[in-house]
């Protein structure tokens, strides 16, 4: 992994860490505009492809390999923190009896992915993957910006896409138990938030990629 002197600039940094939100923002203009999700995600990460390609053929080459290193471990800070977001919110409801079920997302993602009439496992699955790639980008946009401040700044992240997840959700999913929703919904963010901070830290500070 290159040194801190190699990095981008802040603005170019945080454009290029922005870029990995195309999903968040596609479900975002799916949400508020209605049109269908698969299209919204599509035309997004076309715009995000574009300027990522543009903005990679300006920077030096130590710069892209920064952006390189930090790429990788966010795709594995994410991953695992998507996988302990998901495993807390499940023991949670089995521990406390709690009887909300927020798994039913990765069926609601699917059928806007593939349309409203479609049932069966391929639609979860297709709901799973678009879950996986959001808690992966949004884990890569992190470590782009601030990968290597540790937990408490992965906290922070965690809890801004908490205040979005509260904000838009419960108006969308017409979610009656709010109470519950939002228990299961906090622990679930902490949880990412300690695991990206943590990992995203530890990778970059042994210079594993």
């Amino acid at each position: 992994m290159t040194d801190n002197s190699n990095r981008p600039n802040l603005n170019r940094r945080f454009v290029f860490g922005a870029l990995f939100l195309s999903s968040g923002a596609a479900l975002l203009t799916y949400i508020i505009s209605g049109i269908s999700l698969s299209a919204a995600f599509l035309l997004i990460l076309l715009i995000a492809i574009s300027l990522g390609a543009y903005l990679w053929k300006r920077r030096q080459k130590q710069s892209n390999a920064f952006l390189v290193s930090r790429f990788k471990i966010g795709a594995l800070a994410g991953f695992l923190a998507t996988i302990a977001y998901d495993v807390s919110r499940y023991l949670l409801i089995e521990f406390t009896g709690i009887s909300f079920w927020p798994f039913d997302i990765f069926t609601v993602f699917g059928q806007a992915l593939v349309g409203a009439g479609y049932t069966g496992i391929w639609v979860t699955v297709a709901g799973v993957t678009y879950h996986m790639l959001n808690g992966i980008g949004f884990g890569i946009a992190y470590t782009i910006w601030a990968g290597e401040r540790g937990i408490w700044t992965g906290i922070l992240w965690a809890f801004i896409l908490e205040v979005f997840m509260v904000t838009i959700y419960p108006g969308w999913l017409s979610i009656n138990a709010i109470r519950e929703f939002i228990d299961v919904s906090v622990l679930g963010h902490l949880v990412y938030g300690i695991v990206l901070g943590y990992t995203a830290k530890k990778l970059i500070q042994k210079k594993t990629f």
